[in-house]
């Protein structure tokens, strides 16, 4: 049985994840000091937990 190029090893949470430009939403965090009292759940984290639930 041959591979199909159309499978990926990646989740399609992963796929739809690794389209998100990081330097263009870092620059936006580090505008408006939106991770200023975070510790533990930082910005991507958040990021992450809202596009799964959507």
């Amino acid at each position: 049985m041959g591979k199909n190029k159309y499978f990926s090893t990646k989740s399609v949470f992963g796929q739809l994840i690794s389209l998100i430009d990081d330097s263009m939403i870092q620059k936006a965090v580090k505008k408006h000091d939106s991770d200023r009292y975070v510790k533990h759940f930082k910005w991507k984290d958040h990021l992450f937990s809202m596009v799964f639930v959507v």
